[in-house]
Order: C-alpha cells, then structure tokens, then sequence
C-alpha cells in the first residue's frame, strides 16, 4: 500500500532501493514528513491541526 501526496502520486521516498515504485514514479517526497498518517487523517476528519507530543486543550 503506497500513500499519495495532493496530486494522486504514490509517496515513494521511504520505499527500498530498487523497489518498483521508485523505479517508476522516482522519489516522490512525503508533502507531511513530520506527522504519521493516523494524525493526518485525524486532523482532515476534526478541521484542526495537531501537534505530536502536545496535550489537548479541549481535554484538559
């Protein structure tokens, strides 16, 4: 399973050295390097952005 950046290209760069992907799509850098994909997916379904290793205020 490959994850794509905004313009549908798979995210290559943390492939392997000679793996397919590479291969055909080159490098293709992750557009949000800083933040897994669980934090990415929780931010576009809350419309907020969440900082790693910060504790919510909201749940203080």
């Amino acid at each position: 399973m490959l994850f794509c950046d905004s313009e549908g290209l798979p995210i290559t760069e943390h492939l392997p050295e000679g793996h397919e992907g590479r291969e055909i799509y080159g490098i293709v850098k992750d557009p949000h390097p800083d933040k897994g994909r669980a934090i990415w997916r929780l931010e576009q379904k809350q419309g907020r952005k969440i900082e790693k290793g910060k504790k919510d205020p909201d749940k203080a």
